[in-house]
Order: C-alpha cells, then sequence, then structure tokens
C-alpha cells in the first residue's frame, strides 16, 4: 500500500518558496516603467507557468502535470491523485532609447517573484488551484522641468511612483462527458499605487512642495473558461478554447497630501470610489500530432474603450493581444504508462496596451523560447523560460524599451493520496 508521503517534500518546497520571495522583495521593482504611469500601471498580460515559452499561449492548452491557469478549464486535465506546487520568478533587462531618456540613465534591470501555485485533483473530473500573482504594477521615477506661471518661467520637477495591485485566486475545472470542461477563476484583488510629485526651485529658493497620492483598490473578479477536445484521428488531436470576465470594479480609496518645505501638511484629501474593469474575451486553438508536437494560437480582447479618462495625458482604447506557439513533448513509456522527460516551446506574440499617449497607441511585440526537465528520480522539475520584446515608440516624444526575459519555473508533483490502493 502506498501511503501519503509528499508532505514531507512539502515542508521542504515550502521552505525554498518563502526564502526565495524574502530575497527577491530586496530586489524587486526597480526596473523603470514610463507607461506604468498612467491607468492601474502595466497590466500582467502574460503568465508564468508552463506557456511562458509558448508566448503565454494557452487559452485551449492541457495538462496532466502542470497548473495552466490561462484557461481555468484546463486543471480538470490534472491527474488523479496527485498534488502540484509551483513558484515563478522572471528577471528582466530593459534598454531605453527615445528624446525624454537620458543618455546617462538609460538601462534597468530586476528579478522579481511572478506567482505561486498550489493545485490537485478534488475529485476525478474536477482540478482545482489557488494562488498568488500580480495583476498590475507600476514602478517609475523622472525628473523634469514644468511651467511657472505664464511668464515662460520653469521649475525643477522630480516624479516618482511604484505599487500594483495583486491578486489572491481560486480557479476550477471541471470535465462532462470526457471532451468538455468549464471553469471558472475566483479572485480578490488588492493593492495600492503609490505616486509622489515634488516641484523645487533653484537651490536657496523657497519654492518647494511635494504631492503624495495613493489610491487603495480591493474586490472581487471572476473570469471563466470552456474547453472542447477530441482526437481527430490516431494522430491528430485537437482543443478549442475560450475565455471570458464580465466587467467588474474595484472599490477605490483616494490619499492626496500636499507638504511644504519642513514637512508639514498643508492640504489634505481623501475620497472613496470606484474603477471600472472591463469585459474581455478570449478564443484559442490547439492541435497536437502523436502526442508530440503541439501548435496554439490565441487571441484576447479587452474593452478598454469604453472608458474616460479625466485627464488630457492619455485615452484609452480597447487592448488586444495574439500571440502563437509551438511545443515538442519528449516522453517515454515505462510500465506500459507513457511519461514527460523534457521538452523544448517556441513562440511569437504582439499585444496594443489599453492607453493612447500623445496620440500613439503603446506596442508591444516579441519571441519566447523555453525548455523544461521532468527529474527522473525527484518530484521537482524545472522550466526556463527566454524573451526578447520590444514596447512603445520614440514618435510623439514617447520611449521606447528593448527588453530582454528569463524566466524560471520551480515545480513540485507527488502523490496526494492513494486511497489505500494496492500493488502486487
Amino acid at each position: 500500500m502506498i501511503k501519503p508521503h509528499g508532505f514531507s517534500f512539502m515542508k521542504i518546497f515550502l521552505t525554498i518558496l518563502f526564502s526565495v520571495v524574502i530575497l527577491l522583495k530586496g530586489a524587486a521593482q526597480n526596473n523603470n516603467s514610463p507607461y506604468s504611469t498612467l491607468g492601474l500601471g502595466d497590466l500582467e498580460d502574460g503568465f508564468v507557468n508552463r506557456t511562458t515559452g509558448l508566448s503565454s499561449t494557452g487559452i485551449a492548452y492541457r495538462h496532466n502535470r502542470n497548473l495552466i491557469t490561462n484557461n481555468p478549464a484546463a486543471l480538470s486535465a490534472l491527474d488523479n491523485q496527485w498534488f502540484a506546487g509551483e513558484i515563478g520568478i522572471k528577471a528582466k533587462f530593459i534598454s531605453y532609447s527615445g528624446t525624454p531618456v537620458s543618455s546617462t540613465n538609460s538601462t534597468s534591470s530586476d528579478i522579481t517573484f511572478k506567482r505561486f501555485t498550489l493545485g490537485t485533483k478534488l475529485f476525478k473530473h474536477w482540478g482545482s488551484a489557488v494562488g498568488l500573482a500580480p495583476y498590475s504594477t507600476e514602478n517609475y521615477e523622472y525628473t523634469g522641468v514644468k511651467p511657472l506661471g505664464y511668464g515662460g518661467d520653469l521649475i525643477h520637477s522630480y516624479n516618482e511612483g511604484y505599487g500594483g495591485i495583486n491578486k489572491v485566486f481560486w480557479s476550477n475545472g471541471y470535465e462532462f462527458f470526457n471532451h468538455l470542461s468549464i471553469g471558472i477563476t475566483s479572485s480578490y484583488l488588492f493593492g495600492s499605487i503609490n505616486t509622489k510629485n515634488v516641484i523645487q526651485g533653484s537651490p536657496g529658493s523657497a519654492i518647494y512642495l511635494s504631492k503624495n497620492d495613493r489610491t487603495f483598490y480591493s474586490n472581487f473578479y471572476f473570469d471563466y473558461g470552456v474547453q472542447y477536445y477530441t482526437a481527430l484521428n490516431k494522430h491528430w488531436d485537437i482543443s478549442l478554447g475560450l475565455v471570458y470576465a464580465n466587467q467588474g470594479w474595484l472599490n477605490t480609496e483616494h490619499q492626496i497630501t500636499v507638504l511644504d518645505i519642513d514637512s508639514v501638511a498643508i492640504r489634505s484629501k481623501e475620497d472613496v470610489g470606484t474603477f471600472t474593469i472591463p469585459a474581455s474575451y478570449g478564443a484559442g486553438i490547439s492541435i497536437t500530432r502523436n502526442k508530440k508536437y503541439t501548435f496554439l494560437a490565441d487571441y484576447r480582447f479587452q474593452e478598454w474603450g469604453s472608458q474616460r479618462s479625466n485627464t488630457s495625458n492619455f485615452t484609452y482604447e480597447n487592448s488586444e493581444r495574439a500571440s502563437v506557439g509551438f511545443e515538442i513533448s519528449n516522453k517515454k513509456t515505462a510500465y506500459n504508462t507513457q511519461f514527460e522527460t523534457s521538452f523544448i516551446q517556441a513562440g511569437l506574440y504582439y499585444s496594443k496596451s489599453y492607453l493612447v499617449i500623445n496620440g500613439k497607441p503603446i506596442e508591444d511585440m516579441g519571441v519566447t523560447a523555453g525548455f523544461g526537465v521532468n527529474a527522473k528520480r525527484s518530484p521537482l522539475s524545472l522550466n526556463v523560460s527566454l524573451q526578447y520584446g520590444i514596447r512603445g515608440t520614440t514618435d510623439n516624444n514617447l520611449v521606447k524599451e528593448n527588453y530582454f526575459g528569463a524566466s524560471f519555473i520551480f515545480s513540485y508533483r507527488d502523490f496526494w493520496y492513494t486511497k489505500g490502493r494496492k500493488f502486487d
């Protein structure tokens, strides 16, 4: 009889997890992101999981070992009686170009925690996962000048922003009739976005004002998914996926404090409100030959164009993202059971942000490549993905980013329980 023995490995995995998170906190959010100054910041449109090397193409993707949350319906594909845990981190280097960029400060780099997920099969047809991941991030710092009155004089300014919104989620996928799965992800979004704007006259001047602006966001958020999958013949399998999230709202608590040169508050204001998250849609397809070669494609769309900006600096527009991916899975057969030993991946993506700045939409495009190895005598596995992309433009006094990224996903997998099954 096999007894539940995964908890000793689980302790090791959790110890590693929390150690990595603590270490990364000191190095996190060092990348300067100019386009995070507006809206909710940079929305996380990629997934740091098995699909990262596929350019996060995974609406129709299903896998029995990994926790795929691109579409919650995929969780019904998990193996029965197994428990899985995954932690994802990402390193990124950015080079900036454009008129506003200083030649002495044109690069940045960081390494950040991106995902922690635990999952298992609750029942034969019901897969479930819980986790933590960023929903949006804001991080920027720059100096400049602003007009002072109507006489043409200028005054120095310093601008800083940091923070973001986090997502705690519970995803579930349930299979019907062996070919259809539906899923739902219930999330709680929470976090704060903080900005600081300082204007200061020349040395010795009494002109100094510091405006500190903090907005807290929180609320529940839901998105849904469905997958249909079947064998076309003995060589080809196909999977189709759809995802949808209805319009939601974030409750906001807004605080503004203005300080003078002696750090004395000369004005403060607090108010509450809401921020609308528009509805989103997505569709994907996955085609596999001989259980080895998989071709994938995704398209996502979100209705940000219905939003209204309260400033002249930018406007909203509908965001969209398209991606394709290709994967080769290497498998072996032992004891009449086929298992995966390794895989390699490649992908392409294009996305258009929800922001239009100076009349220009902010576009992002790039390529990815990845590989993964499942250990033979250990419940641990490793997935590494590389990324190169270009975001933004130098037109209309904007900034272009050339960036390199490397994602690392550490996975743990072991028996959850066996209901006392015996082996002769």
